[in-house]
């Protein structure tokens, strides 16, 4: 779960053992944890410097809190995003008010015919990498998922609200299926397209419900680059999605497409009444498939289902 604040797993089990402990010398933890000392070494020096703990003279290693180490970890993170988000709207008002950006760094599409050729250049033309950003409400009709180049690799995170559309999780099981990289975010700042860390679609206004007033085609060096930066904050901090089939008793299918809706769904958050709205069923019958899947994968509890499912990996951890 720490990976999200940049804390690898291995760091993750030396600070959890160090919450228990409160003190502690590396050699003990080593021991504790079953990690080379080299290993568990690193792992402190990176909590430390992240302020999660101290070390003293002695080499006696100190636990820093979790609401006030965490908590200051976390306020950084969302602070530094904010700031990114900040200055997406600023350059956007910049445009809006004519302030000459370099030629060809910025270029306004405003009508459906320039953003269907955009983006059909785009999915041809893409070699390295496609990012995006998806939150209603929906204005482009396109089909990301239907390139012919191979090449490319596609990371694209969902705004939770998207999730209310009923299609959204055939959609995404669709893109898992194809090796696409999911992930869901409780809030994006706008849509957004990135195209190779070269061009970056995004629209006028942030809540734009139509092709008017247009999209914005970026272009400039430093604005991509901010732009891109902005995606990835996002994307570590957003919950990775890994829905896939897979089987837990010989010959039978754990995961069929409905299994990997309702999963999808339950991961947003909905209760099961809501469920069953989006799946065009009852509330019973979601409650059935919740228990036929603790069942195939022997838990006792939902949150055992979403551990299994993440160590299984179908969802991440």
């Amino acid at each position: 779960m720490l990976n999200r604040l940049g804390i690898s797993e291995q760091e993750e089990t030396v600070y959890v053992e160090l919450l228990r402990c409160h003190r502690m010398t590396v050699s003990d933890m080593a021991e504790v944890v079953d990690m080379p000392v080299a290993t568990v070494t690193a792992a402190v020096a990176r909590l430390v410097a992240l302020g999660l703990a101290t070390r003293d003279d002695s080499g006696l290693h100190m636990v820093v809190p979790p609401d006030v180490g965490l908590g200051t970890l976390i306020a950084q993170r969302q602070a530094a995003l904010q700031q990114v988000q900040g200055r997406l709207a600023e350059l956007a008002e910049v445009y809006r008010m004519g302030a000459a950006s370099p030629a060809g760094e910025i270029e306004a599409l405003t009508t459906q015919e320039q953003l269907t050729t955009w983006v059909d250049n785009m999915e041809r033309g893409a070699r390295r990498e496609v990012l995006a950003f998806f939150r209603p409400p929906y204005v482009l009709d396109v089909n990301l998922d239907d390139s012919t180049n191979a090449l490319p690799t596609y990371r694209y995170v969902y705004e939770r609200a998207a999730l209310d559309d009923p299609r959204a999780p055939a959609e995404i099981g669709r893109f898992l299926k194809s090796g696409y990289e999911i992930r869901i975010a409780a809030e994006l700042p706008s849509k957004m397209i990135i195209v190779d860390r070269e061009a970056v679609l995004l629209p006028m206004l942030l809540d734009q419900a139509s092709v008017q007033p247009g999209f914005l085609l970026v272009r400039g060096q430093s604005l991509v680059h901010l732009l891109v930066a902005l995606f990835e904050r996002v994307w570590q901090a957003a919950t990775p999605l890994r829905l896939t089939a897979t089987s837990v008793t010989e010959g039978v299918s754990a995961w069929d497409d409905v299994d990997v809706a309702l999963l999808t769904y339950l991961l947003s958050g909905m209760p099961d009444k809501t469920v069953a709205s989006r799946l065009g069923t009852s509330e019973r019958t979601v409650q059935r498939r919740i228990r036929r899947l603790m069942k195939l994968a022997g838990t006792d509890s939902r949150m055992q289902l979403a551990w299994y499912a993440a160590r299984s990996g179908m969802i991440p951890s």
